[in-house]
Parts: structure tokens; sequence; C-alpha cells
């Protein structure tokens, strides 16, 4: 498949773009590099978009609410691919989520909730944090190799997950059938009619789940609790209604679950395969920080990135953008734009990372942002200061998703323990 304008008149170059060809998810990096440098605004035939590869361009995107919207229902073929057409359990939530609400809807209710999620409020959940990462790296210790992936990356953001909402243990499971479902409804109309089914029925599950543990809350209110928190939010004056409540959380499960396991996965990978990077945090454990946030700069997990749907007919980079169509800003590559970063091919961990977007950008920055990093923190600091010694025993192997560089496997040897 090829990178192909919709206006002849551009003459454009075509390059190759095929995210889900073998040995992309390993190693996107060289056709994004060609695309940033032949063809940086595309239209993507298959993903019926416009693709967006440079830095500022991408910014120019996120940034401007006025001509670019984040709500899925204003792209072109919502009433056909859209999630809401072909999953209607997604409706409730996508239209009472953040991206959905007009302007003055989301200033609200981000007004109502961001308490909830500064940095001091997330600090907070710091010992709890430490003692799920403990227990966690407790268990690993007997065994001595294993992959990180279902032993380290999976378990801790679950956990923190259902300890924060306190959702009693042994919903992990559904945890991630929930949120890889909610991720693949994104790009529902790439779906073969067979996945729909089931797709459906793990959404519909996952609400049910939420909407239990709302309810039970509301009856059980709980001190010093997030949950709690956002539902007396809800009971004074100026307040989120109830599906406004259920996007929400539904919507911290989904990006504090899945999102957190892809990062903890690439940061050990990252850590370990990366010449003197274990070292070099091993002498100055204070550059964990900095390993997270480089991690999310050079090394970006997500395979697509951030849509946005033109309000108006725009020009961008030479190319006429139409009303109602798709960009999409692939942050794996304008994360590595050599016209952004000094050097971006080079990974370095004292490098000032103050001009990410990964998390976002401008008015849809990502709420839980901050609870990501405080997870990924504590959990690679863990790891690094009981076993100071692992090594990578091979390279990662990588599953099938619509949208993420899914890392399947990756298998570590601990070595010995700190004393």
């Amino acid at each position: 498949m090829s990178a192909q304008q919709t206006n002849p008149d551009e003459n454009r170059p075509q390059v190759p773009f095929n995210p889900y060809a073998p040995g992309y998810d390993a190693n996107p990096h060289p056709a994004l590099e060609k695309l940033r440098a032949e063809a940086p605004i595309f239209y993507w035939e298959q993903g019926r978009c416009w693709v967006i590869s440079r830095y500022e361009d991408g910014v120019t995107v996120l940034r401007d609410d006025k001509r670019f919207s984040p709500n899925r229902d204003d792209w072109e073929f919502a009433s056909v691919l859209g999630a809401d057409a072909l999953i209607p359990e997604m409706e409730e939530l996508n239209k009472n989520g953040l991206f959905a609400l007009n302007e003055g809807g989301h200033a609200r209710v981000r007004r109502l909730v961001s308490p909830a999620f500064t940095p001091r409020a997330t600090e907070r959940l710091r010992p709890e944090i430490e003692a799920i990462t403990e227990e966690v790296l407790d268990t690993m210790a007997a065994k001595g190799r294993l992959d990180m992936v279902k032993e380290f990356s999976e378990r801790i953001p679950a956990r923190v997950i259902g300890s924060m909402l306190k959702i009693p243990q042994g919903h992990e499971e559904q945890f991630l059938e929930f949120t890889n479902a909610v991720a693949k409804s994104v790009f529902a109309g790439a779906l073969a009619p067979e996945e729909l089914a089931p797709l459906r029925r793990q959404i519909h599950e996952g609400i049910v789940l939420v909407t239990e543990t709302i309810e039970d809350r509301r009856r059980n209110p709980l001190e010093n609790d997030i949950l709690t928190t956002l539902i007396q939010t809800e009971e004074q004056g100026d307040k989120l209604n109830k599906q406004e409540l259920l996007a929400l959380v539904s919507s911290l499960i989904v990006g504090g679950f899945e999102t957190t396991v892809h990062l903890v996965s690439f940061c050990v990978y990252n850590l370990l395969q990366q010449p003197g990077a274990l070292a070099e945090v091993k002498s100055k454990p204070e550059l964990i920080k900095n390993l997270v946030e480089e991690v999310l700069r050079f090394d970006y997990f997500v395979k697509m990135g951030a849509a946005r749907y033109a309000r108006e007919d725009v020009e961008l980079g030479g190319m006429h953008i139409k009303k109602g169509q798709m960009l999409l800003v692939l942050l794996g590559s304008v994360l590595r734009d050599e016209r952004a970063f000094d050097k971006a091919h080079v990974f370095d961990l004292q490098r000032n990372a103050n001009v990410s977007i990964a998390f976002g950008h401008g008015a849809h920055f990502c709420l839980g942002a901050n609870l990501a990093r405080l997870m990924v923190q504590i959990a690679m600091g863990s790891l690094v200061r009981r076993f100071p010694e692992m090594r990578l025993v091979k390279q990662p192997s990588f599953g099938p998703h619509s949208l993420m560089r899914k890392m399947e496997e990756l298998e570590v040897d601990l070595g010995s323990p700190s004393a």
C-alpha cells in the first residue's frame, strides 16, 4: 500500500506506508524517517486519514481546537465506520467523553475533575503503588528468568488501578479485555465482521463492572478515595452527571491500564537494550524520571497516534484538507523528528524532554499523565534497586494490535537480587 495524495495537482512523492507490515512493531523508525523526509503530510487511503509525521505540524494540529476537533463524530465517515455505528455499546462512553464535549462542556468537566489528578493528589498514591510493586517483585524474585510483560508490566497497573478504584481483586483479566476492546473500537471499520461480536460483549461487561463499582461507592463512600471524590463532586452544585462519570472512570481504567502496561515494557526493554543505560541509572537513581521521558520520546509504543478532524477546509503543509477529514498525528514519528530534537536518533538520559507531546498537547493533555508517570517511575526504580544485575535474554516478540506496538513477550534474566 502507498501514501497517496487526494489532490493530484500536489504531485507529492509516494512512499510505502504499512504500520501492519512484518517488523514494523519491532522497529518502525526507518519507515517513519522516510515519511518525515519525503511525505510529511499525506493521505493514507487504507486509514482514510491524513498522516502527520513532523513535530511542528503535529503540534499545530493538536493545539488548534478551532480548526481541528478531537470529536470522532466530526469525521466524514463516522456514520458508517465510526465506533458508535458498528459498536453501539460504545455510544454512551463516546458521547460523554472529554473528546466529545463542546468547548464549554470540556472546560467544565476538566475543572471539576482536575484536582483529583494533580501531581500532589496522585503523590498520595505513592505508598500504595510502592507496596503493590514490592509484592510483585517478591513474586518475581523466586523465578530468576521470566517474561517481564506477563510477570511485571501487566500486573502492576492492573492492581494499582483496581486498588485506586477499590475494585475487588480478580478482575484483572476483565480489565485487560475491556481496555483491548475499547482500543480496537477506535478503528472499528478495519475489523472483520466476526470480530465485532466478542468486542461488543467485552465492552458491555466492562461497562457493567464500572457502573456497579460507581453505584457501590455511592452507597459506601470511602475517605481519601479518588472515586468517592469524583462522585461527591457530582453531587455538589456544578456536577458531573452519571454518564460523564461513567465515561471518565472508564477512560481512567482504559488509559491507566493499557497505556501504562506498554510504557513499562518499553522502559524495561530500552533500559537493558541501550548501551550503558542500566549502569547510568544504577549510579544515579534520580535518572529514572529521565528514563521514562526518554523512552516516551525515543521509542514510543503507540503505533498510530492522536486523531483530529477538520472543522473546516484547511491548508496545512501545502496540502488541502477538507472539512470532516481525519488527521492522524503519528506521535512515534513526531517525537523522533530531527527538526525538533537534537540528535533525535540517540537515546540520551540527560536530555531535556520538556517539548515532548507523548501525553497530548494543549486543552486535551492527558488527565492521567501524572498517575501514569508516577506508576512507571516507581515500578522502574524498584526494579533496578531489587535486580541491578538483570539482563535481556533475547529480543522481544510483538503481537497484533490495531493501535499499539504490542510487546507480547520480553524474556529477562533477573540475575542475583540486591541484598
